[in-house]
């Protein structure tokens, strides 16, 4: 998860609507800060968070109104115009585009142990020029955030699950039980140190094309 201040410097530091490309943990933090997140993705199916919003679409176009959110944040940068343009279109005027890598300190004993286990998952770094190549966003900022992290063994689990390779089996998990036992049976917790790098840059309407009208969404209710 990332820290407060690294989840709230990607939405501007303000309280704002959030559109989250993709189910996660960010998502979750934001609305406990007490940011209004929507999540979207065509792997939406069910609602894992009732403090969050969640709609289903396939495609990169967003079935969304215009100027709906100020800021949206995705994992990956390496998107096709068609989605940076809606991207641009579903902000409001001065809203943020962004996204974040994290690097963890393997040099500690029970996460190179952890790594042994679950893989040595690489970290996706965004590239910076990403944002403005397309002419509807502004070269980026740039902030790093270290911060020190305490696990309780249901944390730690999710850390694992969270950051394993994707060919690692789920049976491996047990595992992570047995670390559990050998390095946090004294103090019954971990500490884990990371690296935050957070990217955003924002949009220029400007640039934008005459705003379409947007496919159908699939809304998932909780009634």
């Amino acid at each position: 998860m990332a820290s407060a201040k690294a989840a709230n410097w990607l939405v501007g530091n303000r309280l704002s609507t959030v559109l989250h490309i993709g189910d996660g943990p960010l998502a979750y933090e934001l609305a406990e800060l007490g940011h209004e997140v929507t999540v979207l993705g065509d792997e939406v199916t069910a609602i894992r968070n009732p403090l969050l919003g969640y709609i289903r679409s396939q495609g990169d176009r967003l079935p969304l109104r215009s100027g709906a959110f100020d800021a949206v944040i995705i994992g990956f940068l390496q998107e096709s115009p068609t989605a940076l343009a809606e991207f641009a279109r579903v902000l409001v005027p001065g809203g943020l585009l962004s996204t974040m890598s994290r690097r963890y300190d393997d040099s500690i004993p029970w996460m190179r142990r952890l790594r042994e286990i679950t893989g040595d998952r690489e970290a996706n770094e965004p590239a910076v020029d990403t944002f403005s190549a397309s002419g509807l966003f502004a070269p980026p900022e740039v902030e790093v955030f270290n911060a020190w992290e305490e696990l309780d063994l249901n944390k730690l689990l999710l850390f694992a699950e969270q950051t394993k390779r994707a060919s690692v089996p789920e049976s491996a998990m047990g595992s992570v039980h047995e670390l559990w036992r050998e390095y946090a049976s004294g103090t019954g917790t971990l500490r884990l140190r990371h690296e935050t790098r957070c990217l955003r840059s924002v949009v220029d309407k400007s640039a934008l094309a005459v705003d379409p009208d947007p496919p159908d969404a699939v809304l998932l209710s909780l009634d």
